[in-house]
């Protein structure tokens, strides 16, 4: 019961900071954290541009492709459906790990053969 009720209240508390107003449009008009939220999700299912300094210092524009995972989630929701959980012995779980695994492994290939064959030294 105390899980219950503790959960209750964490859910009761995030949902009185996402009403907190944040910001103001150039009009005045007030910008909840709720408000940000869905604002930087739809920004992220469209895709979108940002200002970002490189390793220079320098400002530019980088653009961010849309992530298929948030256009979900705004469907989703938009037509009543709550998202699903997946499962850990799910098949896409392991298909991740295993495109992880690959992916991890062509990149220590890539530095090895940056790095060049391996040189050996005359003994003196």
């Amino acid at each position: 019961m105390s899980l219950q009720v503790s959960t209750k209240a964490l859910t009761q508390q995030v949902r009185k900071l996402g009403e907190q107003i944040i910001s103001v449009t150039d009009d005045g008009s007030p910008i909840s954290r709720n408000a940000a939220l869905a604002q930087m999700l739809w920004d992220m299912a469209l895709g979108h541009t940002s200002r970002e300094r490189d390793a220079d210092g320098t400002m530019r524009e980088v653009y961010h492709p849309p992530v298929a995972w948030c256009a979900q989630y705004i469907y989703e929701r938009q037509e009543g459906r709550s998202p699903t959980a997946v499962p850990e012995n799910d098949a896409r779980v392991k298909a991740v790990e295993k495109v992880r695994e690959l992916a991890k492994q062509r990149l220590n290939k890539m530095a090895v053969s940056a790095i060049g064959p391996p040189v050996h030294k005359p003994k003196s």
